[in-house]
C-alpha cells in the first residue's frame, strides 16, 4: 500500500525526533532534488563556476542536521519553510565568501532577503509547472507542495542539457533564441530539446501518479 506523502513525512519526522538517524537522512533525501533545483536558480552566474548547487544542498543538510532539535514544526509546509531558510542562508553566505571582495552591487544582489525571494518564486514556479504538466486544477497548499517535489524529482532525472533548458525557459523566462546563444545551439534545436524534456516529464509524472 502506498503511504500518502503527508503521512510519510509525519512518520519520518516523528522517528527522527525519537533519535532515528536513518529516518532523518531519509527525510532530508526526500527534499534533495527540490532544494538542488532551487539552489541552481538562486546561485548567481558569478558563483556557479566556484560552487555547485549540490555543494550548497549538502551544506544545507549538514546545518539542518545540527539544528534539527530546534525545529518545532509539524507539517510539511513548516518543514519546507524551515529547510528553505537554511538553504537561503547557505547561498547568501557562499556569495559573501566567494564574492565578498568583489563589487558592492554584487553583495547587494545576493542579500538574504533577495535569495529568500528567489527561492520562494522558484518554488511557486515548480507548483505552476505541476498544474500545467499534470493538467490539474489548482489544489490545496499541501497538494501543491507535493506536486512541486514531484516535478523537482522528475526534472532531476532528465539529461543535463534538458534540465538546463527547462530551468532557463521556465525559471529564468528566457526565449529559445536566448537559450540557444547560451548553450551554443540553434533556436530550433533548443525548441526540440525543450519539447523532448516536457514529454519525458509528462511520462514520468504519469508513472509516478498512477
Amino acid at each position: 500500500m502506498v503511504v500518502p506523502a503527508n503521512q510519510r513525512h509525519s512518520a519520518l519526522l516523528s522517528e527522527a525526533r525519537n533519535g532515528n538517524a536513518r529516518a532523518l537522512e531519509t527525510l532530508f533525501s526526500d527534499y534533495q532534488c527540490y532544494l538542488k533545483m532551487l539552489a541552481t536558480t538562486a546561485l548567481s552566474r558569478h558563483l556557479q563556476s566556484r560552487v555547485t548547487a549540490s555543494d550548497v544542498v549538502q551544506e544545507t543538510f549538514l546545518r539542518a542536521f545540527e539544528a534539527f532539535d530546534k525545529f518545532r514544526g509539524q507539517s510539511r509546509g513548516e518543514f519546507i519553510v524551515w529547510i528553505r531558510t537554511i538553504l537561503a542562508s547557505r547561498i547568501a553566505d557562499a556569495h559573501e565568501k566567494h564574492l565578498g571582495a568583489a563589487r558592492r552591487d554584487v553583495r547587494r544582489e545576493v542579500s538574504m532577503d533577495a535569495v529568500t525571494k528567489t527561492l520562494t518564486q522558484s518554488s511557486s514556479r515548480l507548483e505552476t509547472m505541476a498544474v500545467e504538466l499534470l493538467q490539474a486544477s489548482p489544489a490545496s497548499t499541501m497538494a501543491k507542495q507535493e506536486d512541486a517535489l514531484l516535478i523537482a524529482r522528475a526534472v532531476g532525472e532528465l539529461p543535463a542539457v534538458h534540465q538546463q533548458v527547462i530551468l532557463a525557459r521556465h525559471f529564468e523566462g528566457m526565449t529559445f533564441e536566448e537559450i540557444a546563444e547560451q548553450i551554443d545551439r540553434t533556436s530550433g534545436a533548443v525548441r526540440m530539446i525543450w519539447l523532448r524534456a516536457i514529454r519525458k516529464l509528462k511520462e514520468r509524472l504519469r508513472e509516478t501518479t498512477k
